[in-house]
């Protein structure tokens, strides 16, 4: 039986000045910021839809990563391995309150999957 289906997205992107970049999105463009955490922003796009904007550059392509949000973080790890896929995790990182795991896609643009210790909304 498949995982449950995913609960919203979330793209994480580098930002070399953070206050800049949280006048941009919250104020200019009025995004609602649903998690602070310090190192990274989490604005509300859409209903189930978020964008991360971080002071830290990942080193995968382009610098970003796409998040998937779901409860059944190890059932999606399992259905990665299963599918032959290299899988990082899962595992939990206390810094962000959350759970996660990551693998990377064909392009080797990096894809985690997480739950939230505490949901956004």
């Amino acid at each position: 039986m498949p995982p449950d289906p995913f609960e919203s997205q979330i793209t994480f992107v580098y930002s070399s000045d953070l206050v800049a970049s949280a006048r941009f999105y919250g104020e200019t463009l009025g995004l609602a910021l649903a998690r602070d955490q310090g190192a990274c922003l989490i604005y509300q796009v859409a209903p189930a839809a978020y964008l991360g904007v971080c002071d830290h550059r990942t080193p995968d392509p382009g610098g970003v990563i796409v998040t998937l949000v779901a409860d059944d973080v190890d059932g999606w790890s399992q259905r990665l391995r299963d599918a032959g896929w290299t899988v990082d995790g899962p595992s939990a990182n206390p810094r962000f309150g959350l759970y996660h795991c990551f693998v990377h896609d064909p392009d080797g643009y990096l894809v985690e999957i997480q739950r939230f210790d505490e949901p956004l909304t």
